[in-house]
C-alpha cells in the first residue's frame, strides 16, 4: 500500500481525508496527486511545450 501524507488546520480535517483516501486505496482507486500538487504553472507548460507541441500538425 502506497504511503502518503498532507497537513490540515484542524485534526477533524485530517481524519475524514484519512478515511477517505485509505477507502480509495482499498477500493484501488487513489490516484497519487503529490507531484501534480507541487508542479508551477511554468513547469506545465514548458512540458507541454516540449511533450506536445512537437506532435502538432503546423496550421496557417
Amino acid at each position: 500500500m502506497a504511503t502518503t501524507a498532507k497537513t490540515f488546520r484542524t485534526k477533524r480535517d485530517a481524519q475524514d481525508w484519512a478515511r477517505r483516501t485509505e477507502d480509495d486505496m482499498v477500493r484501488g482507486v487513489y490516484i497519487q496527486r503529490s507531484a501534480s500538487e507541487r508542479m508551477t504553472l511554468e513547469a506545465a507548460l514548458k512540458r507541454y511545450l516540449a511533450d506536445v507541441t512537437p506532435t502538432k500538425k503546423p496550421s496557417t
